[in-house]
């Protein structure tokens, strides 16, 4: 009996779909006591400010991750969507990374 094609017409299942979580490192010693954000070294206590739409922004990173207008957030992605309305990366939008537009004309 001749083996069913999938969609593709390769005879192969297609890739998995199911993601699997990465085990994250045991740490030794003490649990963290600040969120860590290693590439953009925010400590608790670090105000971020932006204006947008004209409006004075600022985002207070705390240890359970970044209060704005009274919420806490996890990311700071998820303050950049709160506000803007739309996804958008966090850091390019509170100016903690360059954009590649901005690398260009510089």
């Amino acid at each position: 009996m001749a083996a069913r094609k999938s969609a593709t017409g390769s005879g192969r299942k297609g890739k998995a779909t199911k993601k699997t979580a990465k085990a994250e490192p045991k740490r030794q010693g003490k649990p963290a006591t600040k969120r860590e954000h290693p590439q953009y070294d925010l400590a608790p206590g670090t105000t971020l400010t932006r204006t947008f739409k004209g409006e004075d922004l600022e985002v207070h990173v705390t240890v359970e991750g970044f209060e704005y207008d009274g919420q806490t957030f996890k990311s700071i992605s998820a303050v950049a969507r709160h506000i803007c309305g739309y996804q958008i990366s966090g850091p390019v939008f509170f100016g903690l990374v360059e954009t590649k537009a901005k690398e260009a004309t510089s």
